[in-house]
């Protein structure tokens, strides 16, 4: 690790290694690092809801002399422009909201700047290599638990409508062991990894990197350990007003990936038209 990298990429470095105590501080600030620019270390820590004490130790772990050290480098990071180091906000508490209006408000502001972290964050060369991927590998495997599992059923959806050989894991009442024992390098897992993970996505990722399969994953920010072994990484920002996350970025950027499908793979077309024949002739879908 260098001197000169940035605080998330120190806080990605050391990921593994961080004890529960400094652990929410680098989950916020992998979500938001511009945001230590405007909060001090005390705000920091009850933001995080984390000590003083665990604060220093953190914030030296990363390599920095202090607070102040890393607020100085986020400071600069953001007058250059860095896009993550531009603000945003993480003090998601409506205690202060009175009126219906100012809640719709900040929640607007709120999902539109994840909107537009998300986004700008994404490398179209990565996406489009993605694409291609999705577009040529023998099998997609798309695994899901608890919250990432509707993500997870609605990509499988998508991609099933364009492609063949798309499945949904772990199968209902299945051990993902025995979906997954045959995974190898002519296939495509994608794991979906929005936080309050289960542990067992990282044995799923080491197994499939193992047996030289690609993976894709799409997380939020705070997933450093498991995307060092992914061959693609789609970082989506869900933090939301109230105290639950919001997906609104995770569905925008999945809604980009299909529409990428469609200017990458113009055969996708032929499958959609079959589709739409038998809707026909089986009037599934027009009112008779």
């Amino acid at each position: 690790m260098s001197d000169q990298d940035l605080l998330d990429a120190r806080i990605r470095e050391h990921y593994q290694s961080i004890p529960p105590s400094e652990k929410p501080l680098a989950d916020l600030l992998l979500s938001f690092p511009g945001n230590i620019t405007d909060y001090s270390a005390t705000e920091l820590c009850e933001l995080a809801d984390t000590s003083r004490a665990a604060a220093t130790r953190f914030f030296s772990r990363l390599g920095y002399k202090d607070f102040n050290d890393a607020r100085r480098q986020a400071r600069e990071a953001k007058q250059w422009g860095a896009p993550i180091y531009q603000s945003g906000n993480f003090d998601n508490s409506q205690n202060k909201q009175t009126n219906t209006s100012e809640i719709i408000t900040n929640h607007i502001n709120s999902e539109q700047a994840n909107l537009q972290r998300t986004l700008e964050g994404i490398d179209i060369s990565r996406l489009r290599s993605l694409v291609k991927a999705i577009s040529n590998k023998k099998r997609i495997m798309v695994v899901g638990y608890r919250n990432n599992r509707f993500l997870a059923e609605y990509l499988h959806r998508q991609l099933g409508l364009l492609r063949a050989n798309v499945t949904l894991h772990p199968g209902a009442n299945q051990a993902i062991a025995e979906e997954l024992f045959d995974i190898n390098e002519d296939d495509l897992l994608i794991v979906f990894a929005m936080r309050r993970r289960t542990p067992i996505l990282d044995d799923i990722i080491e197994l499939a990197c193992n047996k030289k399969a690609p993976v894709a994953l799409i997380s939020d920010p705070t997933a450093a350990i498991l995307e060092k072994r992914a061959t693609w990484k789609l970082n989506c920002i869900v933090h939301g007003t109230s105290k639950l996350d919001s997906y609104t970025s995770v569905m925008s950027v999945l809604t980009l990936l299909i529409s990428f499908m469609f200017s990458e793979n113009p055969a996708v077309l032929d499958r959609l038209r079959a589709i739409e024949s038998a809707h026909e002739q089986l009037g599934e879908l027009g009112g008779k």
